[in-house]
C-alpha cells in the first residue's frame, strides 16, 4: 500500500504543470562564480518545477566554467531556453548550444569561439566539446566546428582561414535558432510558455566575491601582487608584509 501511494505521490509531482519562468541572466566575463550562480539556479528550478530563461549577453571568458555551465544544462530536469540579447561569444556560444530552444533578438550574434592560446589540442577538445553539443540538439556540427577551427571550410558560410560568427537571421536560417525574439515574452510565447510567473534570479554574496576574484583583470593583479610580495619579502630579511 505504502508503495503504491509513494507511485502517485511521484506520478503527481512529474505532471506538475509549468507555472513559473526562472531567468538566469549570464552576462560580462564567464568565470567560475557565474557557474556556481547558473548551477544553483538551475537547481532552484528544478526543485520549483520552473523552466529556466538563460538570458546570455557575453564577449566570452573560461572554458572551465563554459563546459561546467553546458554541463548543467544538458543534465537539467526542466526545460531551458537559451535567449541570446546581442551576443553569444566564444564559451557564451557553447552555452547557448547547450540549451534545446534557442531565441535570439534581432541583429544578436553567435559565435566567434576560437580558444585562446590557440594550440592544436586545445583547439581540438573545444572543437569536439562544440560538436558534441550541437549534435546533442540535432543542429549541424560543422557549423558548430567551425565556430571553434579556422581550418573548418562551409562553402561561402565560413571560408578557410575565418572564424564563423552567425547573425540572428543566419542562425534562424540554418536551425542555431529557433525564433528571432525582441523581448523575453517573445521568446516564451513562442516556445508555449505564456502567463507565467517570472522570477529574476540574482547571484548572491558569495557567488559575487566569487565572480570579482574569478575575473581574468582581477586574478592577473593578485597574482602580480603575490609574485612582487615574494620579491620583496625575499630582498628584505625577516618575515614582513610583503610576505
Amino acid at each position: 500500500m505504502l508503495l503504491v501511494c509513494l507511485a502517485v505521490s511521484v506520478g503527481a509531482h512529474a505532471q506538475r504543470p509549468i507555472q513559473d519562468v526562472y531567468v538566469i541572466p549570464i552576462q560580462g566575463e564567464i568565470d567560475l562564480g557565474l557557474s556556481a550562480f547558473v548551477k544553483r539556479g538551475i537547481a532552484s528550478a528544478e526543485r520549483a518545477g520552473a523552466v529556466v530563461l538563460l538570458e546570455i549577453n557575453t564577449f566570452g571568458g573560461l572554458v572551465e566554467a563554459g563546459t561546467e555551465i553546458r554541463d548543467a544544462i544538458i543534465r537539467s530536469e526542466v526545460p531551458v531556453i537559451s535567449y541570446v540579447a546581442d551576443r553569444a561569444w566564444s564559451a557564451g556560444a557553447l552555452i547557448a548550444l547547450a540549451a534545446p530552444q534557442i531565441a535570439m533578438t534581432p541583429g544578436g550574434s553567435m559565435g566567434a569561439a576560437e580558444p585562446r592560446p590557440m594550440e592544436e589540442k586545445t583547439v581540438s577538445a573545444i572543437r569536439a566539446e562544440f560538436e558534441a553539443t550541437a549534435e546533442r540538439a540535432g543542429r549541424d556540427k560543422q557549423i558548430a566546428a567551425a565556430m571553434v577551427d579556422a581550418d573548418v571550410e562551409i562553402d561561402a558560410l565560413a571560408p578557410k582561414g575565418k572564424i564563423l560568427t552567425l547573425s540572428a537571421q543566419s542562425a534562424l536560417e540554418l536551425g542555431y535558432a529557433d525564433v528571432i525574439a525582441v523581448t523575453r515574452q517573445e521568446a516564451l510565447s513562442h516556445f508555449g510558455y505564456t502567463g507565467l510567473k517570472v522570477t529574476e534570479l540574482e547571484p548572491g554574496w558569495a557567488e559575487r566575491i566569487a565572480r570579482f576574484v574569478t575575473n581574468s583583470t582581477v586574478s592577473s593583479l593578485l597574482l602580480t601582487l603575490g609574485f612582487l610580495g615574494l620579491i620583496f619579502e625575499i630582498a628584505t630579511p625577516g618575515f614582513g608584509v610583503a610576505g
